[in-house]
């Protein structure tokens, strides 16, 4: 320490003791320890002036080595230079003025520093022995030697393991793993607070030991199964552990903690049966232990087809792979039902002659006391005939198909086709649906009949179609139906025609009007358009043109709209030609019908009495005399007034007509009467004489 702080600190200590001490002379000071070689100030301190001199152990300091200085008339300081061992002593201040003397004395303490020399600061140690650790320490004046654990100083009193031996070595009997640590000797000057401390470590060895918890485990193999080995192993130094593992192992599955202590296997498999060896190495020694993994295989299958689409009265068949530990047995249900099936060739499943309810899943099960497995194998064939259903007609001019549930054939039902045609067509419309219980056709005419059918259709295959189902439609928005005409009640009057009218449905609104459209087939001819009442039973029409053909369309009106236009054609013939009468016509007729009955009067009186026009005319016309004759007979229940001729019957009115001149036999004439005149003019003469025979 240069002199320069050495003034300053000695400056701070005045001005502190100047405060704190009351008496009359003082010796300030640092630390009265101190070391060998180093060097310490002393300072004196009087209250007053006067003159100083400094004493050690009463004699006075050699000057040489040391140094005295006056610092003012109240103060003085020493300094001891190079401090050796024979510098400890009692060093007094006198201090002397005109009021006496004064002494004051200060005790310096010189140590040589303890030195642990070559004390070894580590050790190792094998577990079980007993071991020294030494601690030789070299100081002067004398040293005591300490030794402490954690900050506790070890006591020789015979308890425990630990002693303290006469040359202050520490002895450890039967040293264990717990007894390694951080040891602390304590060197210290003997009376004085001066001391060094020197750690030192100890380990104790231990060969390494190694276990395993539980010799053997029995696992089932499956993806979700894993296995942890633990190895439980000691040692100091700190083992390196290895493993040997099966052959048939796969280590990408293997998974290994940082010192690799423990071993887990993940997804285990059959492969991973057999020993597993732990194995730990220090270099005290090595140690191993064993561990059998036992696994037993839950059956796996495999089907050499996981679905077959076969087609209605054909054969279907699949075998079922099953491997695992111990070797599975096999069998065959229907998963819809748990029905076992018949199995040919092992595991071989055959289905014969398949049918719609055939389709579906199949189930393999194989079997071991590991568990059970399944896979499931699907037969798809056609689907089923839809045969319970119901058809309605909807709104819009729709139709509604109302259906039970349908054999899907093995494989969800895709869509369903839907098939319509009006009864007088060849070709059927078609549509694909989603599949519902409500199944619509839409777009239809409304007031129209339709055949309506459909059929169910999976992912491979399309069913028969159903029966055939007759609807008739509604209106698009509540229009009324198409009005319906009675064909077979028209008629035709002249060129007047009329026909019933009825209407089937009004759609829950009432009928406003008809309309009714007419016209000829004649080139250019317009339409004739009517309206008659909502209640009307009958369409007339008049004043047609004969010789005509008419076409004529109906509809009918509501507040929702019109309906659907009902038509037909008709004729309206030539009529029958008859000559316009007038006055003259009726006086002609009644002029006739007098001259008709003149000639009838005539006619009797001729016959019966031989008098009258017809005796006459025939008398001078054929010149002969009317002999009697053949009377007329009268009919005695003719209550017509008709009168025969010769076996004739004539109607009354009837005029004969007479014999022509060329009637003469052989050139003469015969005698003529009015039962005998011919009835055609020129008539000739029948060759037999025979009167009946005459006409």
């Amino acid at each position: 320490m240069t002199a320069s702080m050495m003034m300053l600190r000695l400056c701070g200590l005045l001005l502190i003791c100047s405060s704190l001490i009351d008496a009359k002379l003082d010796i300030i000071s640092g630390d009265p320890d101190i070391q060998v070689g180093q060097e310490t100030l002393l300072l004196c301190k009087a209250d007053s002036e006067g003159d100083f001199s400094w004493l050690k152990d009463d004699e006075e300091i050699d000057e040489d080595r040391h140094v005295v200085e006056k610092i003012d008339e109240s103060s003085s300081k020493l300094i001891l230079k190079n401090v050796e061992l024979n510098d400890a002593g009692n060093y007094t201040c006198v201090f002397e003025n005109d009021q006496g003397q004064r002494k004051i004395t200060y005790q310096i303490y010189v140590y040589q520093t303890p030195d642990f020399g070559d004390t070894s600061v580590y050790h190792e140690f094998l577990v079980n022995q007993t071991v020294e650790i030494p601690c030789e320490v070299s100081g002067q004046p004398a040293v005591e030697i300490l030794w402490f654990r954690n900050d506790s100083i070890i006591k020789d009193d015979g308890r425990g393991n630990l002693r303290i031996l006469s040359d202050k070595s520490l002895q450890i009997s039967g040293i264990q793993q717990e007894d390694s640590g951080t040891y602390t000797c304590v060197g210290r000057i003997k009376g004085r607070p001066t001391e060094r401390r020197l750690q030192i470590s100890v380990d104790v060895n231990e060969p390494p030991t190694v276990l395993i918890d539980q010799d053997t485990k029995r696992v089932l193999a499956r993806p979700d199964t894993t296995v942890s080995i633990t190895c439980r192993v000691k040692g100091v130094p700190r083992p390196n552990i290895s493993w040997t593992l099966p052959s048939t192992s796969d280590e990408s599955r293997h998974k290994y903690s940082s010192d690799k202590s423990e071993l887990t296997i993940s997804a285990v498999t059959r492969r991973d049966f057999g020993k597993y060896v732990c194995k730990a190495t220090n270099k005290i020694g090595e140690d191993s232990d064993t561990f059998t993994l036992d696994v037993s295989e839950r059956p796996t299958v495999v089907l050499d087809q996981p679905k077959l689409a076969v087609i209605p009265g054909e054969t279907g068949s699949v075998i079922c792979n099953a491997t695992g530990h111990p070797t599975p047995t096999v069998q065959w249900v229907r998963k819809s039902t748990k029905e076992k099936m018949m199995i040919v060739e092992d595991s071989k499943l055959i289905l014969k002659n398949v049918m719609p309810s055939d389709g579906g899943l199949y189930s393999c099960i194989a079997n071991n006391t590991a568990g059970t497995t399944t896979e499931d194998f699907q037969l798809i064939t056609w689907p089923g005939t839809p045969a319970k259903f119901s058809v309605a007609s909807g709104p819009s001019s729709s139709v509604l198909i109302r259906r039970a549930p349908v054999q899907d054939g093995g494989s969800s039902i895709t869509q369903f086709i839907l098939q319509w045609k009006k009864p007088s067509e060849d070709t059927w419309s078609q549509s694909a649906v989603k599949p519902s219980n409500l199944l619509e056709i839409t777009g239809l005419e409304p007031y129209t009949e339709y055949l309506i059918r459909f059929a169910a259709k999976n992912s491979h295959f399309q069913g028969n179609f159903s029966t055939e189902h007759k609807i008739f439609t509604k209106s698009h928005h509540g229009e009324p139906d198409s009005p319906i005409m009675s064909l077979s009640e028209k008629k035709l009057e002249k060129n007047s025609f009329s026909i019933p009218i009825k209407q089937l449905k009004n759609e829950g609104s009432p009928i406003l009007h008809y309309i009714v459209r007419y016209k000829g087939n004649k080139e250019n001819e317009e339409w004739i358009e009517k309206e008659i009442p909502g209640n009307s039973s009958e369409i007339q029409l008049n004043n047609l043109q004969y010789d005509a053909d008419y076409q004529m369309e109906v509809y009918a009106v509501n507040q929702n709209g019109s309906s659907s236009t009902a038509k037909m054609n008709f004729t309206v013939p030539q009529p029958v030609s008859q000559p316009a009468l007038g006055k003259g016509g009726v006086v002609g007729i009644v002029m006739f019908i007098f001259l008709v009955l003149m000639v009838s009067v005539d006619a009797f009186c001729c016959y019966t009495k031989h008098c009258g026009l017809l005796n006459f005319l025939a008398h001078k016309i054929f010149g002969y005399k009317i002999s009697v004759s053949k009377g007329l007979d009268e009919e005695a229940n003719n209550s017509t007034g008709d009168v025969k001729l010769g076996g004739l019957t004539l109607p009354r009115g009837s005029i004969p007509k007479l014999q022509s001149p060329s009637g003469a036999v052989n050139g003469a004439h015969s005698e003529v009467t009015c039962d005998k005149a011919p009835l055609t003019k020129f008539e000739k003469k029948p060759e037999s004489g025979d009167p009946a025979a005459e006409a």
